[in-house]
């Protein structure tokens, strides 16, 4: 029996790369005025649409004691998000592609987004505190 079923890690690892999603933004808005600097951006929502689905990433299984032993991530915590550049249209002449205007829009996406899964995660807990409560 598991206490903490794949919703709970799939919320926990949403929390972590939400949370690298939003450093990634961060870094772009702070480099706005850098001359130079290409807007990066950090894209994840496929893996966990797939997981979410029941289609994690191929997990190894040892069947002999003489085979390698497993290594990196496993299940859940294999999803990873991607950096990738954003790409620009037309650059000024500092050749820097910050957008403030789309950079601010997608700070607050992903706050709302790392907001409500940290709140589905507190009720799951909650929920599981209730249960250990009246097993008195």
């Amino acid at each position: 029996m598991r206490i903490f079923d794949q919703t709970i890690q799939l919320l926990e690892r949403t929390l972590d790369l939400r949370s690298a999603r939003q450093r990634v933004i961060a870094s772009n808005l702070a480099n706005e005025e850098t001359p130079g600097y290409r807007a990066s951006e950090l894209n994840f929502m496929d893996q966990l649409r797939s997981a979410h689905q029941g289609r994690l990433p191929v997990v190894l299984a040892a069947t002999q004691p003489r085979h390698f032993g497993l290594h990196g991530p496993q299940g859940v915590q294999a999803i990873a998000g991607k950096l990738n550049e954003v790409p620009a249209g037309d650059l000024p002449l500092d050749a820097n592609s910050v957008n403030l205007e789309l950079e601010m829009a997608k700070l607050s996406d992903n706050a709302m987004q790392y907001n409500t899964a940290a709140t589905i995660l507190a009720k799951k807990f909650h929920g599981l505190l209730n249960v250990i409560r009246e097993g008195r």
